[in-house]
């Protein structure tokens, strides 16, 4: 009886406790929003160059690997498919599978996978530093909101750049395949623009622009929080910017998953196409 009691009383300080962490993520999530938009208006919130400065590090700064692993996702794909494909069908088919995968599903969801490494990463190590060093509690103290002076500039600068960063992937894993296909599989320049005109629609390419925003929420909130609530030594901003990647990895290849399933869902009805 006593060993029930203990499991019960385990199970449910186990549930307590992550049900609080939850409602904590929500309203810091609501909050980082919140000031998030009212400072594009509102320069009281935090200053105009702050975002400018987010925007630069988000976007400007992650173009070179964003083009680069794009184009090399491009031509890997098509180095990949075509021999398949030529056994059992035109080889220029390769041009369709290419640019749908990249445009509605690999596009969107790499370029985020690059972002929470490159910028999630960022964000979590320099609040957590200032976490640690106290710098968020003097914030407080002087009367300013500490979410919408950190936060959320880094909420809209991410919002802002992860949709952009998406469509530079997007063109380059298209440029990759492309040149491959018709330089190294000898496909048709024709033939490979008739093959993707046909496959893709403009709804994958809004479909993954959607995708895009999403993701750039789930990594700014995730990795912010974890970094804005680290307490304790220096050793806890590493330790708590592993944990706000491999979350952040998790809710993205879910997210990814549950919103393909709602694109088919309304692919069978004909809101899409």
């Amino acid at each position: 009886m006593a060993a029930a009691t203990n499991l019960i009383t385990s199970l449910g300080g186990f549930v307590n406790r992550y049900v609080a962490a939850l409602g904590a993520a929500v309203r810091f999530g609501a909050a980082a929003g919140w000031f998030g938009m009212k400072g594009l208006f509102n320069k009281r919130i935090y200053p105009r160059h702050e975002l400018i400065i987010q925007m630069d590090y988000t976007g400007a700064r992650s173009t070179p690997i964003m083009v680069l692993l794009g184009f090399l996702v491009g031509a890997s794909l098509v180095i990949q498919t075509t021999p398949s494909l030529a056994r059992y069908g035109p080889a220029e088919l390769v041009a369709g599978v290419v640019g749908v995968s990249i445009l509605r599903t690999l596009g969107p969801l790499l370029a985020a996978i690059i972002f929470a490494g490159r910028v999630g990463a960022g964000f979590t190590a320099e609040l957590g530093t200032m976490a640690v060093s106290e710098e968020v509690l003097a914030l407080d103290t002087m009367g300013i909101h500490p979410v919408g002076y950190l936060v959320a500039p880094r909420f809209s600068a991410a919002v802002l750049m992860l949709p952009a960063c998406t469509v530079l992937f997007d063109m380059s894993a298209l440029l990759g395949g492309y040149l491959v296909g018709v330089y190294q599989f000898n496909i048709p320049h024709d033939a490979y623009m008739d093959v993707t005109k046909q496959f893709v629609s403009l709804s994958n390419f809004t479909f993954g622009l959607a995708k895009s925003v999403v993701f750039a929420v789930i990594i700014t909130l995730v990795c912010c929080f974890k970094g804005f609530y680290v307490k304790g030594s220096g050793m806890e901003v590493g330790r708590a910017t592993m944990q706000a990647i491999v979350i952040s990895l998790i809710l993205l290849i879910f997210s990814d998953f549950v919103m393909s399933m709602i694109y088919n869902f309304l692919s069978k009805v004909e809101i899409v196409k």
